[in-house]
C-alpha cells in the first residue's frame, strides 16, 4: 500500500482548524457599533498587558469579538474547581449536561459583567444622549454575542480540528508576539529575548518530564508488575498559572483600591494602592505570592491527592512500600505540594526577572509580558504536537477498522 505523507483524516483536521482561525480573525476586524475607530489610531504603537490580550479578543476591544475567549475559560476553570473539589462518589454522579449548563450560565453572566465594564471605557463616535446609550446597549449585546461565537468556534474545533479552544488563544499570542517585537528596541529583544529563549527551552523540558511514584496492582502478576507508577507532570497544570496570574493579581488590587476609597485619610492605604502593581517593589512581591499560590492550589485541584488515594483502595492497588489510606494520601500531598511549589519557582524566575528589570529601568513595560507568552506558546506546543500524533497514529488504524 502507498503511503501518504500526511492521513486524510488529519489533513481534514488541519483544514477545518484553519478555516476556524480564519473566521476567528474575521470576527476580530468586525467593529462594534458606534465605537469611534480613528480614536484608537493613536494608541496602535502601544502594547498593554500582554497576557491579558492573548485571552482576550482584540487589543483595543472594539470587535465584535472583543471579549475574546475570556468569559468562557474563566466559568469553565471555575466549575471545574467545584467538580473537582467534590468527593470521588459525588463527582461520579455529577451529570455532564449539568455541568455544561452551569458554565453556560456563568459564562453568560460574567461576559456580562465584562461587556458592562468595557462599554463604560470606549470610545464612542457619539457625544452623549440617546445615541450614546443606544450605542452602548448594542454594542454590549454584540460582545456577549461574540463571546458566545468563540464558544461554538472553539467547540467545532474540538470537534472536528485540532487544538480546541487553545488555538483561538494562539492566534492571539501570535499577534501579540509579532506586534511587540515589531515595536521594540533592539537592547530590549536582546535582553527578553534571551530570557524568553530560555523559557521555551525550560518549558518543553517541563512539559515532556514527569515524576513517577512507583504503586503495585493486585490485577498484575507478570513481569510488567514492576513498571506501573502514578505520572505526575512537572509541570502540572501546565500554562494555566501563566495566563491566569494577571487575573487573580486583580483581586489584591481591588481590595486595596476599596480600601483607600473606604478610608482616604489612612495614609498606609493610600500607600499600598498607589504601589499595587507590577511597576513597583510592593506590586512584584504580591504578583509573586499569587503567581505561587494558585500553581499549588490549582495542582491540588486538578490533581487531588483525597481522590487519587479513594480511587487506588477502591482498586485494590497501593504505592510500593505504603499502607493504603491515610499514608497514602499524605505521601501524595507532599509530593504534590513539592512539585507544584519547584513548577512555580520555574515559572516565577522567568516571570519576575523582567518585571524586576523594568524596575530598573533597563526594559520597557511593553516587552516584560513575552518570556510569559512564550511560556504558553510552548507550552500549547507541546499539546498540539501530541494532539497531532495521536490523531496521526489513529490513521494508521483506519484501514484495519
Amino acid at each position: 500500500m502507498r503511503q501518504k505523507f500526511f492521513p486524510k483524516t488529519l489533513i481534514q483536521k488541519l483544514i477545518f482548524t484553519f478555516i476556524i482561525m480564519g473566521v476567528y480573525l474575521v470576527g476580530r476586524e468586525l467593529p462594534l457599533y458606534g465605537v469611534d475607530l480613528e480614536a484608537y489610531k493613536a494608541f496602535q504603537d502601544n502594547s498593554g498587558d500582554l497576557i491579558m490580550e492573548t485571552i482576550g479578543g482584540d487589543r483595543y476591544k472594539t470587535s465584535l469579538l472583543a471579549l475574546g475567549i475570556s468569559p468562557f475559560m474563566f466559568s469553565m476553570l471555575f466549575v471545574q474547581v467545584i467538580v473537582a473539589v467534590k468527593r470521588a462518589d459525588s463527582k461520579a454522579h455529577t451529570s455532564p449536561k449539568k455541568i455544561t449548563m452551569a458554565t453556560l450560565i456563568l459564562m453568560f453572566v460574567w461576559a456580562s459583567v465584562q461587556a458592562y465594564l468595557t462599554v463604560n471605557s470606549t470610545i464612542y463616535v457619539f457625544d452623549g444622549g440617546l445615541q450614546l446609550i443606544i450605542a452602548k446597549i448594542i454594542s454590549g449585546f454584540q460582545m456577549v454575542t461574540g463571546a458566545f461565537v468563540i464558544l461554538w468556534l472553539a467547540t467545532r474545533n474540538g470537534k472536528y480540528g485540532i487544538g480546541g479552544q487553545t488555538v483561538l488563544i494562539y492566534v492571539n499570542i501570535l499577534d501579540s508576539v509579532v506586534h511587540t517585537v515589531k515595536n521594540s528596541g533592539l537592547w530590549e529583544m536582546h535582553v527578553i529575548g534571551g530570557i524568553g529563549f530560555l523559557a521555551v527551552i525550560c518549558t518543553i523540558i517541563f512539559e515532556n518530564s514527569e515524576y513517577r511514584i512507583p504503586m503495585q496492582r493486585i490485577s498484575i502478576h507478570n513481569i510488567y508488575s514492576d513498571k506501573n507508577y502514578i505520572p505526575i507532570k512537572l509541570n502540572p497544570i501546565g500554562m494555566m498559572p501563566v495566563m491566569f496570574s494577571t487575573a487573580f493579581f486583580m483581586l489584591p488590587v481591588y481590595v486595596s483600591m476599596g480600601l483607600s476609597m473606604l478610608f482616604p485619610n489612612d495614609k498606609n492605604l493610600q500607600w499600598v494602592y498607589e504601589n499595587m502593581d507590577t511597576a513597583h517593589t510592593l506590586g512584584i512581591a504580591v504578583y509573586t505570592v499569587v503567581l505561587y499560590v494558585i500553581t499549588i492550589i490549582f495542582s491540588f485541584v486538578f490533581i487531588s491527592p483525597k481522590n487519587l488515594t479513594e480511587s487506588l483502595q477502591k482498586a485494590g492497588d497501593s504505592i510500593t512500600g505504603l499502607k493504603s489510606g491515610k499514608n497514602t494520601r499524605r505521601f501524595i500531598s507532599i509530593r504534590v505540594f513539592w512539585i507544584a511549589f519547584f513548577s512555580a519557582m520555574f515559572m516565577g524566575f522567568f516571570i519576575i526577572i523582567p518585571l524586576v528589570l523594568h524596575l530598573r529601568g533597563y526594559v520597557e513595560s511593553t516587552v516584560i509580558s513575552l518570556p510569559s507568552i512564550l511560556i504558553a506558546m510552548a507550552s500549547i506546543n507541546c499539546n498540539l504536537y501530541r494532539e497531532l500524533r495521536a490523531v496521526r497514529d489513529y490513521d494508521a488504524y483506519v484501514p484495519f477498522l
